[in-house]
C-alpha cells in the first residue's frame, strides 16, 4: 500500500472513529437512562444483547455505586479518634488518612455509624447515600465479538443504519 493510500485510510478511519465516538456516547446515555427506568419500574438491572437474528452477543448490567461512610464533621471525628486511638492522630491534629480510610472501610453504612468493637456511636461520621448509577458494564459473551463482526460482514447488521454519517445522503 502506498503512502497516499495509507493517508486516505487514516483520514477515512478518523471520520468513522469520530462518528462512532459520538454515536457511542449518545447510545450509552440512552442505555443508561433506559436501564435506570427499567430498574425503577421492573426492578430489572441487566439486559441481554442480541443480534437481529436473536443470537446473544453480550450482557449489559447497571453498575450500582455502594454507599460509603464519610467524615461528616471533621472536628468531632478527630476528637473521638484523639480520645480512643491517640496514636492515629498526627501532630497537626488530624486523623492519619491511611488509618481513616481503613476505619471507614470497616464500618457499616448504617446511621449512626458505630465502632464495630465497642458499639459506641462515632461522632463526626455520617453515611452518604449511594448516588444514581452513572455507568453500566458491557460484557461480550464468549464468541460475541466474532458474531457481531460476522453479522456486519454478511450484512445482517447494517452499519449505515447503526452509524448515520452527516453529509452521507443518497445520490
Amino acid at each position: 500500500m502506498s503512502l497516499k493510500e495509507h493517508a486516505t485510510r487514516v483520514a477515512v478511519l478518523r471520520v468513522l472513529r469520530d462518528a462512532v465516538d459520538v454515536e457511542y456516547q449518545t447510545e450509552r446515555h440512552e442505555v443508561l437512562e433506559g436501564l435506570r427506568a427499567a430498574r425503577a419500574e421492573l426492578n430489572l438491572k441487566s439486559v441481554r444483547v442480541a443480534l437481529p437474528d436473536d443470537t446473544p452477543v453480550a450482557t449489559i448490567t447497571l453498575v450500582d455505586p455502594e454507599p460509603t461512610v464519610v467524615v461528616a464533621d471533621e472536628e468531632a471525628f478527630t476528637a473521638w479518634v484523639t480520645e480512643n486511638h491517640p496514636g492515629e492522630v498526627e501532630t497537626l491534629v488530624r486523623v492519619r488518612p491511611s488509618w481513616q480510610r481503613q476505619l471507614l472501610a470497616r464500618l457499616t453504612c448504617l446511621e449512626p455509624v458505630v465502632d464495630p468493637y465497642t458499639g459506641e456511636a462515632i461522632p463526626g461520621l455520617g453515611v452518604l447515600s449511594a448516588s444514581e448509577p452513572r455507568s453500566f458494564s458491557l460484557r461480550p459473551l464468549p464468541g460475541g465479538r466474532e458474531r457481531i463482526a460476522r453479522a456486519l460482514h454478511i450484512g445482517t447488521l447494517d452499519l449505515r443504519r447503526l452509524l448515520p454519517l452527516e453529509g452521507g445522503e443518497d445520490p
